[in-house]
């Protein structure tokens, strides 16, 4: 860097490299350029200049010092890494920088000092021929800025995002995602189980096409409509249909119905009475606010006040897909204060976020931050709990890891808890699960992420591992790290079919029990968190210590996630709603 280049201030929450990004702006694609060198162009569309010798040689300079600006600079740009998969994104790739060759920019120099020198014989010339070919020959030789001199601004980095899918809502237009709330809805004319703004869209939506002809075809097989008499089904055996229609219209298309194809017939528009199930628009009302809940007209009780508990979360539902259809998933900012004391008094993620002095307000944006923040901030409940503040060094192990939850955006683990933790110097974070799979991301890619500004100087870090494979075979690998805490993230543990329809909680939980360090468990809903509590005591050949009773998590994720487990009970459930901590 020249001696009297001034860097940029930092900015925080730079914006990464990002696979739902659609584009960046010019401005963010162009690199820096020394304010010492009074030269402006853009790198991306460089306008060639006519030949030196067919311009003034005052220009002709200003040419050779673009050119050879222009191949320096472009060297600092690491190639592009392979393609992603639709839901992950690896913009760039961190490469070293070049070394200078003694032959790659000699002819370029070689012809820019004979013009200048031309120039200084002339008598055109403020400084001595000397010192501007002394200077001019540094800033040719100095090879590009590496990573560590670079600032954040400069510098790549590899992130895995996860792209959101889109949803099926019986309250939005299924083709151009319009809020049918307040209005006429227009049911699909061949199969009456999604709905129109209008009739151009219905026409317009081929996408519905193979799905409609599919469901017309088991109306025909069955000889009745799709939820005919569903009222006298329990809510079990209610599932259980929906289940069943799904496997029939797949067999009837003969492909796997997408997700959303699938929500058609798991989350469709009927009467939310358990006795009733009417299906039939004409005799159906929706609840005004949300658009969401079903009742019969002329039963308005069949609403239930249960709904208004639920209510709220329908909208905000609302707004992430209407939000996500239109511009792509939401990122909302991310703090950048760095505390001195750790958060003791902080028994929410609002008070840590007042403490980090980061305020939101919009209601999507809260609720998107909460689950980025929920992973490290359950991470801290426990830890608070267990008395281990005050460790140099942190080892945290998140066992079943997802790429889709704990990987994504995961500088969290940064953010919200080595932010967080004034005593600690060094966080391991060790992503452990069979479900690893990132196809075309290389883990070394992946966990070159570097700290901020503030971490670096202080010379703290944070180090990421993957281990594709099954905690308890991790736990006996030769690369095993021992955990100072290991975190089940809603991982189900009481259900009897796990990965590959296996159940292998069982071996996990007793090679976890072996570590003795302090285990933080939790669940989507208040019937699952007991469960998995009974799982590990049962699981142990030792007493255990019940830290904190299975209750409601105050850092539990507030965004919220469509319930088909046990929809009648709880239409949506929440990433961490639950939790306990064992030691």
């Amino acid at each position: 860097m020249h001696a009297n280049q001034k860097k940029k201030a930092r900015a925080r929450n730079r914006p990464r490299n990002k696979c739902n990004r659609s584009g960046e702006t010019e401005q963010e694609k162009k690199p820096d350029v020394p304010e010492s060198v009074p030269v402006s162009f853009d790198l991306e569309q460089f306008e060639p200049q006519p030949e030196p010798s067919k311009v003034e040689p005052n220009t002709s300079a200003i040419y050779l010092i673009q050119k050879i600006l222009r191949k320096k600079l472009l060297s600092k740009k690491g190639p592009s890494a392979a393609t992603s998969p639709a839901n992950a994104a690896p913009a760039k790739v961190p490469t070293p920088p070049p070394k200078p060759t003694n032959g790659s920019q000699s002819v370029e120099v070689s012809e820019l000092l004979k013009c200048i020198g031309s120039k200084l014989q002339k008598g055109s010339a403020e400084l001595p021929t000397g010192a501007v070919f002394s200077q001019l020959g540094k800033m040719f030789s100095t090879a590009p800025l590496s990573d560590s001199e670079s600032s954040d601004e400069e510098a790549e980095y590899v992130e895995y995002i996860y792209k959101p899918r889109q949803y099926f809502m019986a309250s939005l237009c299924n083709h151009c995602k319009l809020d049918l709330c307040g209005r006429q809805p227009m049911a699909c004319r061949g199969c009456g189980l999604v709905y129109y703004c209008s009739v151009l869209h219905m026409r317009d939506d081929q996408e519905h096409r193979q799905l409609c002809y599919g469901l017309r075809q088991l109306v025909e097989r069955n000889g009745h409509d799709t939820f005919y008499k569903c009222g006298d089904f329990s809510a079990e055996q209610f599932r259980s249909y929906r289940i069943v229609c799904i496997r029939q219209l797949e067999q009837a298309i003969n492909r796997t119905l997408t997700a959303t194809e699938q929500e058609v017939l798991l989350f469709p528009f009927i009467c939310g009475h358990v006795k009733c199930r009417e299906h039939r628009l004409k005799k159906l009302a929706a609840c005004g606010r949300c658009g969401e809940a079903a009742f019969c007209r002329d039963k308005p009780d069949h609403l239930g006040a249960g709904h208004a508990e639920w209510c709220g979360a329908y909208r905000l539902f609302k707004a992430f897909v209407m939000f996500q259809a239109k511009f792509g998933r939401l990122e909302p900012p991310l703090p950048d204060k760095v505390l001195r004391d750790a958060p003791l008094g902080c028994t929410n993620t609002r008070q840590i976020l007042k403490k980090l002095s980061f305020d939101v307000t919009d209601a999507c944006e809260l609720a998107a931050l909460t689950q980025i923040s929920t992973g490290p901030l359950t991470a801290f409940l426990a830890i608070k709990l267990c008395g281990r503040l005050k460790a140099k060094e942190l080892t945290i192990h998140l066992v079943g890891a997802e790429m889709e939850f704990e990987v994504d955006v995961f500088q969290k683990w940064e953010i919200f808890l080595l932010h967080i933790l004034p005593a600690v110097a060094t966080l391991n974070v060790v992503f452990v699960g069979p479900e690893l799979n990132t196809k075309n991301i290389s883990f070394d890619q992946l966990s070159k992420i570097r700290c901020c500004r503030l971490c670096r100087k202080a010379q703290r870090t944070v180090q990421y591992y993957f281990e594709n494979q099954l905690y308890h075979n991790y736990c006996s690998a030769p690369g095993f790290q021992n955990p100072d805490l290991a975190c089940f993230f809603n991982s189900g543990l009481y259900r009897a079919t796990g990965y590959a329809l296996e159940d292998t909680w069982p071996e996990t939980i007793r090679a976890t029990l072996n570590l003795k360090c302090p285990v933080v468990v939790t669940s989507y809903t208040k019937y699952e968190a007991p469960l998995d509590l009974s799982h590990f005591l049962n699981q142990s050949n030792r007493q255990l210590s019940v830290v904190l009773p299975p209750t409601t998590n105050p850092f539990g994720s507030e965004k919220p996630e469509r319930n088909f487990i046990s929809d009648d009970d709880a239409p949506f459930m929440f990433k961490n709603f639950q939790c306990f901590v064992i030691e």
